[in-house]
Parts: structure tokens; C-alpha cells; sequence
């Protein structure tokens, strides 16, 4: 059985059995935190600036030193490096918090909108450049505690739900932070698996060790099922699966008569009810973070596939009911039809991580929620005139066309309506009304809809890759938040339902080994093919520590870098030796870098000179500068003519002091006095 530690440093050994590095800070601690970053942005932000001279990555504003002076607000002692660790590593969560507390101030206080509004980007961009800072120096660290780890907060003397910057940020919708390298890094990680959940907290996250192992029992294990990739392909399968049943079922009907329940209906049902059953407990489990668009668009054919299952089962029950069964059976079937559009377009939803399907999902849901503002004019519309049609048509004291009014209106919205109907009812007011009715909703409520359908195609279209990569991390985080200890993807969560009773009633011992024999029978082939997979890329880990890389480094061959690169088909697919892969990948840059190097040794005359890498040094505008000491671009110009100045100031002090020096020396020497001079 596989075991997930962190790499032993300092003499600590960060296993199982303890917990991953040093306590998390106190609540109030971090409270305390969070209340020296704001007002540390108070102060670096007192007034309205540019937001690109704040947002952009080398800001004279938020310069080096304002990262230093986030570092120091979290305290801690500054000759132990634990003590500073275990304050600095919630740095990004009350950062997060610190931009939550912007947002609602800007909320709360309309008048100072914007400069909330433009404290709270500060915040993020130091996230931001936090987490890229970090990333240079200790990626780990910045993996397992500052974005990972779930920390609680006091806030008005209550504490927070346990929650990690990964998922705050997420929930936020901080792009600017999302977008960063290091937690797009961190994401990937989760998503191949290679950081996993604590087994003992549920607040921690810990390496797992078997990544650089190229035993095949090591990977042979249902606990790889946890990793979100493999979870994303079986539910990619098993929506294949659930489409063509679906198709075998509402297509396969021949008669009027009402038939059994056939197998493949069944096991439709059966697809329906695991995945409706894990829905909910994940709703449980996270809560209303967890409700977005795509949630309420699976839960709504989950809802009606079960409304066609009920009436199909009272078809074929001996309910006796004041209809017939052949009604019921009808019935159901044409539910059911209704769900097509609904059980397609779910296939959208596991394919989102292709980046042209993830913007096209992104544009709809902005799309959609931007018709909500349209939708809800277009009912009060509706509402006003209705009452008004229903009032001229009970002005006479008889109710006669009241529902042929009601379908019209609705029919209008689509473009289908008639004015044929109001020709001779109550004239001339029906006509009137109708005219504005149509003008209204014709000319100015369709063009709202347009409107908003393209700027909020703009708003993505703009921002099309930040919004991609929120998109991913909701999919990566969506299989982890609701973390169970024996993965049953959907609908194999039944099975595990069905063996919760025999499961409490033997010993914990037995019943893992039970639930492990379950697990392997059920998942077989892609135990196969994830530890086929994994030793494979285990060899490449393994390469990767051996000459002090990441481990996610050499993952492809680049044509600028003729070391990088790894050749991992030198085994064939199944890995017959340890070490042929990393044999293979020496041999491959050796050779590489001789065939180089003589091309560039044929003619003397072919290669640059040293001075050129210095003259394009000296070229190049000095970012890194007006980063550390906080001057901007329109100063770089005058910075650099008076450092010019200035340096050639001291070349010709030191050569008049120089120059005194040596007439000093001089007249020393013919001075009387001198017995050198006599002679």
C-alpha cells in the first residue's frame, strides 16, 4: 500500500502519522495578520493611481520592498526560520481576506468605490508576486503550506471554515491570483495526483512518495483513484456510457403496450441515481460553494430523468391509479424525450478541460447570467400588460380570451405574434396596448439582450485565458474539496452504498481489505493502465531529482535547450529497466551538445563575441532597478543620466586625487630636506 510523506528536512520526518510541518497559527493570529496587511495597503495605496502602474509586474509601487514589509507583518522571529514559517505560510489566505474585506467596503461605501476597489487589486497582485517570489525559493512550501493547507480565521469573533488559499481564491474568483505560475503549478500537481490529502487532517496536504518509484505494485493501488485526472477520465467513460443507454432507452420504445424494465433501462437508471446521489453529497460536504451554472444544468435533467423514472415505475407496479398505465407509461417517455438537449450538452462538461471548449463553457455562463437582467424586465413586462389585456377583457363582465392573451404575449417575445386577435377586441385600447407592448419588446428589450450577450462576450473574450484557468482550477478542486476516503466514481458509489452495512459491522482492518478487494475488481483496467502510466513518468521524476530539478521539469523537448527533454519510449510502453530512460536521455544530450558544438568550431569567424552579450546588458532598460528602489519608467531616463553623471563625478575625483597624490609624492622627493634630492 502506497504511503504519502513529505521529503524528510531539518531531521523531521513529515509522515502519516504526524502532521505536515509545524501547527497552523491561531485564528486570532491570523486575524492580527490580516490587519497589518490592510493597513500596510492602506498606506503603499493612500490615493487613486493607474492600475497598470500597480497591477503590472515590475511596480515602482508595490515594489520589493513592500513584499518585504508583507513578509515582516505576519511576524514570528526572525533568527528561527520555523517560527517565521509558520506565520508566513498563511501570507496568501489573509491576503485573500484582506481583498474580501475591500470588496465589501467598496460594497458598503459607494463613495470610496474606487479606491477599494483598487486596494483590493493590490492585494491580489502581491499574491501574485508573492507566490512567484516563492516559487524561485521553495515550491514545496509554497505547495503544501501557503496555498494548500486550510487555515481558520476570526472574523467578528467567530471563526471561519477551515478553507486554503487554492479553493478562497477560487470562490472569489481572483483571476489575478489564479493566473499566477505557482498556482497554476500547484493546481497541476493535485490534478496529476502528486499532493494529496492528509489521511489524519483534513486541513493538510502532503506529497505522495510513490511519484518517483517505478515498482508497479506501488501504483497499483485503488488510492490513485483520488487523483482528479483519473476521476475526470472514468467520468469522461462513463458519460459515453450513460449517453448511448440513454439513447437505447428513450429511442427503443415499439409498442403502446407497457413492457417490463428492461436491463439497459436499469442500468440507466441505475447511472442516474449514483450520479444524482453524489451530487448531493458533495453539496453536503462543500456547501453552497460548490451550487454554481453547471451544477444547477445537471441537477435540473438529474431531476427530470428521476420524474420520468417514477412514472415509469408506476406504469409497471400494481398501483392502481384513476389513469391507466399505458397514460403513465406515455407519460414518462415524453419526460424523458424532453431531458435530450440536457443529456448531450453534460458531455461539455468533462470535456472543458480542451481550452476551445473551456471559453466556449465560460462565454455561455457569462451569457446566461447576464440574461438574467432581461429576463427579469421581460416578466415585470409581462406582468403590467397581462393585467392590462385582462382588463379590458373583463370589462364587459365575462373572462372570454384570457389564456389565447397570455400565449400571444409569450409567442410575441419569439417573434411569432398576432395582431389579427386584438382586431376586434376592445378597440381601439387592445390595439394600443399591444403596439407599445411590441414596440417595447421588439425595439428596446431584444436589444438589451444583445447588448448584454456581447459585452459579456467581450468581458471573457478580453480576459479569455485567466478565465480558462479559473475554469480549470474549479475542475481540479471540484473532485478534492469533497474528499472521500474510497473513491466509487458514479455510479459505482452505489456499490459502496450497498456495502456500507456489512462494512460497520466487521473490523476496521477486514473491512479495508474487503473495500480494497472491491475497489481493484471494479477498476482493474485502469489500475493497469494509471500504474503503466505513472512508472513511466516515475523514471522521468527520478532523472529530474537526480540532476536537482523539479520534478515536474523535462516534461517536453525544447529546440532552445538541446539538456532538455526526456526520453521516455526508450522501454517501449511497458518499462523493462530502471534506468533506460535516464541512460537514453544522457546519451541523446551528449551527443546533442558535440554535434553543436563542432557546427559553431567549423569556422573560426562564426562566433559572438563576449563584449555583445555585455553591450545588450547595457541595452536593456533596468526593470529590476525601479522595482527595488520604486522609480518608475518616467524616471528611468533621468535615473540613468544622473547615474551616469554621478559615475563619471567619482572617475575624475579619483583621478584628481590621484593626480594630487602623485604631485605630492614629487615634491616630496625634490624638496632640501630630502637626502635622495642632494644626491
Amino acid at each position: 500500500m502506497p504511503t504519502y510523506a513529505l521529503p524528510t528536512a531539518a531531521g523531521v520526518d513529515w509522515t502519516l502519522d504526524h502532521p505536515p510541518g509545524c501547527e497552523a497559527p491561531h485564528p486570532r493570529q491570523l486575524l492580527r495578520i490580516s490587519l497589518n496587511l490592510k493597513y500596510l495597503i492602506d498606506k503603499v495605496v493612500p490615493i487613486l493611481y493607474e492600475e497598470q502602474a500597480i497591477m503590472c509586474d515590475h511596480s515602482r509601487i508595490l515594489n520589493s520592498r513592500v513584499i518585504a514589509l508583507a513578509r515582516e507583518a505576519c511576524g514570528g522571529s526572525k533568527g528561527n526560520q520555523q517560527s517565521l514559517r509558520k506565520y508566513q505560510s498563511a501570507l496568501i489566505f489573509c491576503l485573500l481576506k484582506v481583498c474580501a474585506w475591500y470588496w465589501d467596503l467598496a460594497a458598503a461605501e459607494l463613495h470610496n468605490a474606487e479606491i477599494y476597489n483598487l486596494r483590493a487589486s493590490a492585494a491580489q497582485q502581491l499574491c501574485k508576486l508573492i507566490i512567484e517570489q516563492e516559487e524561485q525559493r521553495d515550491a514545496q512550501f509554497l505547495f503544501i503550506q501557503m496555498l494548500c493547507r486550510r487555515y481558520v480565521i476570526n472574523e467578528n469573533d467567530e471563526d471561519s471554515v477551515a478553507q486554503n488559499a487554492l479553493e478562497l481564491a477560487m470562490d472569489m474568483h481572483c483571476t489575478t491570483v489564479i493566473g499566477s505560475s505557482g498556482y497554476q503549478r500547484c493546481l497541476k500537481w493535485l490534478w496529476r495526483g502528486w499532493i494529496v490529502q492528509h489521511r489524519q487532517d483534513s486541513k493538510a496536504y502532503v506529497l505522495c512518495d510513490v511519484i518517483p518509484s517505478a515498482r508497479f505494485s506501488s501504483h497499483f493501488h485503488p488510492d490513485r483513484l483520488k487523483t482528479p485526472m483519473y476521476q475526470n477520465w472514468l467520468q469522461i467513460w462513463f458519460s459515453l456510457i450513460f449517453v448511448i443507454l440513454y439513447t437505447a432507452v428513450v429511442n427503443g420504445k415499439d409498442s403502446t403496450a407497457v413492457d417490463g424494465i428492461e436491463f439497459s433501462e436499469g442500468l440507466f437508471y441505475f447511472f442516474t441515481i449514483g450520479s444524482t446521489l453524489d451530487e448531493l453529497n458533495k453539496i453536503y460536504h462543500v456547501g453552497r460553494s460548490y451550487i454554481g451554472f453547471w451544477n444547477a444544468f445537471n441537477d435540473t435533467m438529474y431531476f427530470t430523468i428521476l420524474t420520468s423514472m417514477v412514472l415509469r415505475i408506476v406504469s409497471v407496479s400494481p398501483i392502481k391509479t384513476t389513469m391507466p398505465a399505458e397514460y403513465w407509461d406515455k407519460i414518462s417517455y415524453r419526460v424523458l424525450s424532453c431531458a435530450a438537449p440536457l443529456v448531450w450538452a453534460r458531455l461539455l462538461l468533462y470535456l472543458e478541460s480542451s481550452r476551445f471548449v473551456g471559453a466556449l463553457l465560460v462565454v455561455l455562463k457569462h451569457m446566461m447570467q447576464e440574461s438574467i437582467v432581461f429576463f427579469f424586465l421581460l416578466f415585470l413586462l409581462i406582468i403590467g400588460f397581462l393585467q392590462g389585456f385582462i382588463g379590458l377583457d373583463s370589462s364587459d363582465g365575462n373572462r372570454e380570451i384570457t389564456w389565447p392573451i397570455v400565449s400571444n404575449l409569450m409567442l410575441t417575445v419569439l417573434g411569432s405574434g398576432d395582431f389579427k386577435m386584438f382586431k376586434d377586441f376592445a378597440p381601439p385600447y387592445a390595439g394600443i396596448l399591444y403596439y407599445v407592448y411590441c414596440f417595447i419588446v421588439s425595439v428596446i428589450l431584444l436589444n438589451i439582450l444583445i447588448a448584454l450577450y456581447s459585452t459579456a462576450y467581450e468581458k471573457v473574450i478580453d480576459n479569455a485565458l485567466d478565465e480558462y484557468m479559473a475554469l480549470m482550477a474549479q475542475k481540479t478542486l471540484r473532485y478534492i474539496r469533497a474528499p472521500d476516503e474510497d473513491v466509487y466514481v458514479p455510479p459505482l458509489n452505489l456499490i459502496e452504498l450497498m456495502l456500507m452495512p456489512f462494512m460497520l459491522m466487521l473490523p476496521q482492518k477486514t473491512a479495508k481489505a474487503l473495500t480494497h478487494l472491491v475497489m481493484t475488481v471494479a477498476y482493474f483496467p485502469m489500475l493497469v493502465f494509471i500504474a503503466v502510466k505513472e512508472v513511466r513518468e516515475a523514471k522521468r521524476v527520478a532523472y529530474n531529482r537526480m540532476r536537482k530539478l523539479e520534478d515536474d521539469a523535462n516534461e517536453t523537448d525544447t529546440a532552445w535547450d538541446l539538456t532538455d527533454g526526456y526520453v521516455d519510449d526508450a522501454d517501449g510502453w511497458i518499462p523493462h529497466s530502471g534506468n533506460s530512460g535516464i541512460a537514453a536521455t544522457q546519451v541523446k544530450n551528449k551527443r546533442s551538445l558535440n554535434l553543436q558544438r563542432e557546427a559553431e568550431t567549423a569556422d573560426p569567424d562564426f562566433r559572438v563575441k563576449a563584449s555583445w552579450f555585455k553591450s545588450v546588458k547595457r541595452a536593456v532598460q533596468p526593470v529590476d532597478q525601479g522595482f527595488d528602489s520604486g522609480i518608475g519608467w518616467e524616471f528611468y531616463d533621468v535615473y540613468r543620466e544622473i547615474t551616469e553623471k554621478a559615475d563619471n563625478s567619482d572617475k575624475k575625483i579619483e583621478e584628481l586625487t590621484k593626480m594630487v597624490q602623485e604631485l605630492t609624492m614629487a615634491v616630496k622627493e625634490m624638496s632640501p630636506s630630502n637626502p635622495k634630492s642632494k644626491t
